[in-house]
């Protein structure tokens, strides 16, 4: 299997999960095999998977999209910007998913997951910023 094709199945089988995983909590809740008082828990369980997808890519990225450029002006602050780009993704998403995961009620749970995967934003554009201007 080549490399794309191995990109390729996993973002399937993580669409897989996103589609998969909410309906599965639809069917046990209609079947009774779990009580779901507020009909939240199909919703919670997307966001915590799609947020947990973000975390894996964070991890992923900075092994995948870039590799070490000699060549490059400054390939050890590249580096190091995209690695902390990556720890910035990795540590919102996985904070994101617990805001899912625990807030209630879910449309506090909502507007309250912005926050952390906005911070991580906020975060990797000041370094970036701040990298740029000392190269200048």
């Amino acid at each position: 299997m080549t490399d794309k094709q191995k990109q390729f199945a996993w973002g399937v089988a993580g669409a897989a999960v996103l589609i998969l995983l909410p309906l599965g909590a639809i069917a046990a809740r209609n079947w009774g095999l779990i009580e779901d008082p507020g009909h939240d828990l199909p919703g919670r369980l997307y966001g915590i998977a799609a947020r947990l997808i973000v975390a894996a890519y964070g991890n992923i990225a900075p092994r995948k999209l870039v590799r070490y450029d000699p060549d490059s002006p400054r390939p050890a602050a590249r580096q190091a910007a995209i690695r902390f780009s990556g720890w910035a993704f990795v540590i919102g998403g996985l904070a994101n998913a617990a805001v899912w995961a625990f807030v209630s009620p879910i449309d506090l749970a909502a507007m309250l997951s912005m926050v952390p995967l906005a911070a991580a934003l906020i975060i990797v554009f000041l370094r970036c910023s701040h990298l740029r201007s000392k190269k200048a």
